[in-house]
């Protein structure tokens, strides 16, 4: 993915779950965890569903965090 792409595409993914945590997680971690899962979409063949792809893994990393974390405390 490009730079251009990245942050047309990826920045608002990253600012609506930053949105949707309420500072439970660091908008900084945030960016970098939707950046790393784009890279895995990376020269995927088919790119209509990606950012949809990106923000759904993303979300479930954030949810399998929230939960280890409620259950280590």
């Amino acid at each position: 993915m490009t730079l251009v792409e990245l942050d047309s595409k990826l920045a608002p993914i990253a600012e609506s779950l930053i949105s949707r945590s309420n500072g439970t997680y660091d908008a900084g971690f945030v960016r970098d965890l939707v950046a790393q899962i784009a890279a895995e979409f990376e020269g995927a063949p088919v790119r209509d569903y990606v950012d949809v792809l990106i923000a759904k893994e993303a979300t479930d990393h954030m949810r399998r965090l929230n939960a280890l974390s409620l259950i280590s405390s």
